[in-house]
């Protein structure tokens, strides 16, 4: 079905094979069943609650208030163990 939200829940998109003989049988929606309908109505309930609280949370804070839940420090942490590969170098296996 088409997407009827701008902004809303994710999107989940799917399709199921099966293999007969070697080969993929035709695509089936596993989504196309009744009960999909009763959760996709749940979730956009759920969705308009959400947006009716207006905009909070951790996502919408700015890095410099994150201390108080110690993310900042674990995220200190981490930025040791990765770094930025340059645009020619390949990652190795």
């Amino acid at each position: 079905t088409g997407t009827s939200f701008f902004d809303g829940p994710p999107i989940v998109s799917c399709l199921a094979f099966s293999v007969r003989n070697g080969k993929l049988t035709e695509p089936a929606d596993p989504f196309d069943h009744p009960y999909w309908e009763y959760v996709r109505t749940k979730v956009s309930s759920k969705n308009e609650d959400l947006r009716r609280q207006g905009f909070f949370g951790p996502a919408m804070l700015p890095y410099s208030e994150l201390e108080y839940g110690g993310i900042v420090e674990r995220l200190k942490k981490m930025d040791k163990l990765f770094r930025v590969l340059s645009p020619r170098e390949e990652v190795k296996a």
